[in-house]
């Protein structure tokens, strides 16, 4: 097998991964108009910090935070969704590519890992989600270093993953780093500003009056 060849497969297995789960994801959320557009608006505001910033700052980018902490107070749904989209409206900016499918489902895990962390630790929080964005600076890396070396390297061995991790490693710590200050310093305030909405948003139907 080529590599074209196998770069192809890796694209599709990829594009075809991110839509079988926004498609799993809506078929269990039964969103409705008010949430639909919240995940639009949050969507295009996460793009938008990615795009400036990731263009200006290189991998200093306020936006995984945000990310995560749509999950954390919205749920699982909710975080995959604005995660999902965030990498697929910048790159009309940044630039698409085979790498923009997977770049979702690892921004989707960022968001659903918000909600995660709240349903095992109810009484966390934003300090703890400075910690995890912190984690998810290398970890993200770390997975499309996966999608990079299974596409371009040959052979396939530990060996010449660690050496793929190992020549990104300086920008892994650039994003981690850029996750932790932002993070620290905006993590709180926009935990308030999102619970505040969320709120809003909860609407209950009274039956019987």
């Amino acid at each position: 097998m080529t590599g074209t060849t196998w770069g192809l497969y890796i694209t599709i297995a990829g594009i075809f991964s991110a839509a079988l789960l926004m498609l799993g994801m809506e078929k269990k959320a039964g969103l409705n108009a008010r949430q639909v557009s919240l995940i639009a608006m949050l969507a295009a505001f996460c793009a938008a910090g990615r795009m400036v910033t990731g263009v200006a700052l290189l991998f200093l980018q306020p936006t995984m935070f945000l990310v995560e902490i749509t999950g954390f107070v919205f749920g699982a749904r909710v975080g995959f969704f604005v995660g999902a989209m965030t990498p697929l409206i910048s790159n009309f900016f940044i630039g698409q590519g085979p790498w923009t499918p997977w770049q979702m489902i690892c921004w989707g895990l960022v968001g659903m890992s918000g909600a995660a962390v709240r349903y095992l630790f109810p009484r966390a929080g934003y300090k703890t989600i400075t910690v995890l964005c912190f984690v998810w600076g290398y970890l993200y890396g770390a997975i499309m270093d996966i999608w990079q070396w299974s596409v371009f390297i040959r052979p396939l061995t530990f060996q010449s993953y660690f050496l793929i991790w190992a020549a990104g490693f300086s920008f892994d710590s650039l994003r981690a780093a850029g996750n932790l200050i932002f993070c620290a310093a905006l993590g709180g305030q926009s935990i308030k500003i999102l619970r505040y909405f969320h709120k809003k948003m909860d609407v209950r139907y009274l039956e019987n009056i």
